[in-house]
């Protein structure tokens, strides 16, 4: 064990952690998927409450796989290293409502500039697969467990194991840069369909990002991720396949364009006006060590 302690210090600071974070990633993400679809097999005679019991289950594991990455259970040696990894830390009032202020505002220009973006390109249409056939209780279930699954996991992953150590190695914006790029590269998992999305990912990867180093905690990131999620399987599932809109090459920038790129601009402004009081905000309650000290202010 030491021997491997060793071999594994030896290794870059950055590779490390894009190790780190894509072994959390690819760890939760499978146990999850098999946790709720052997439920569901489990628990089809007993539809549709099947629906709920997979959301149970997938929630207990999730539940289960934080506490560990936070810390818990074997082996203690690294409890303290994975609790500073996974940075799940509480936040003061003050800073939790000025995280959502930000990541709300920083979202809906997110979502501005996706429209946007997808009447300059032909943008890939969101679907949801593998819900056929489930009523519509277990669709639901199934489409709350994804976000959730989505946004503990990939934030875990993506910002915390793998930003936070990048971070004190090499400062906020490489680091914020180069994982917000491969969190946008790993979603090509899901088919090349998702190359038009590669830009957009990106992005909402850096303002998860800057989230969480103003912060110094992945959970306002959760929220907004999963939140993001199951908003976007909702709209999927319920508007169906829509038709694609039509390019500004082919049309021309018409009233809508125009005012998608209005509100991009100005609630994006307005996202960095509230990043920055969110930082002047964690000021106020930061501790001497860099983390933000406890305070029910």
């Amino acid at each position: 064990m030491a021997f491997v302690s060793a071999l594994w210090q030896r290794i870059s600071a950055a590779v490390r952690a894009i190790s780190a974070g894509l072994a959390v990633l690819v760890c939760g993400a499978l146990v999850w998927s098999a946790v709720t679809s052997g439920t569901l097999k489990l628990s089809a005679p007993l539809a549709p409450a099947n629906g709920p019991l997979a959301l149970l289950t997938g929630s207990l594991f999730l539940w289960a796989y934080t506490r560990y990455l936070n810390g818990a259970w074997w082996p203690r040696g690294t409890t303290q290293v994975r609790r500073a990894n996974l940075r799940a830390n509480p936040l003061p009032r003050r800073v939790w409502a000025w995280a959502l202020i930000a990541g709300v505002v920083a979202t809906v220009s997110f979502v501005a500039l996706v429209t946007v973006w997808g009447r300059i390109i032909p943008l890939q249409a969101w679907t949801i697969s593998g819900v056929s056939g489930f009523s519509a209780l277990t669709t639901i279930c199934l489409m709350l467990g994804a976000a959730a699954e989505a946004g503990i996991i990939e934030e875990a992953a993506f910002r915390g194991y793998m930003q936070g150590p990048m971070e004190k190695r090499y400062g906020a914006p490489s680091a914020i840069l180069v994982v917000s790029l491969i969190f946008g590269i790993v979603h090509l998992a899901n088919g090349s369909r998702e190359l038009t999305w590669l830009l957009p990912y990106t992005l909402f990867g850096a303002i998860l990002g800057i989230l969480a180093y103003l912060t110094n905690s992945i959970v306002p990131g959760i929220f907004l991720h999963s939140g993001l999620d199951a908003a976007r399987f909702w709209l999927a599932w319920r508007g169906g396949s829509a038709s694609p809109r039509r390019l500004i090459w082919q049309t021309g920038p018409d009233v809508t364009f125009w005012t998608n790129s209005a509100v991009a601009v100005v609630f994006g402004i307005l996202a960095v006006l509230a990043l920055r009081r969110l930082a002047a905000v964690r000021f106020e309650f930061q501790s001497p060590r860099g983390s933000i000290a406890k305070s029910t202010e």
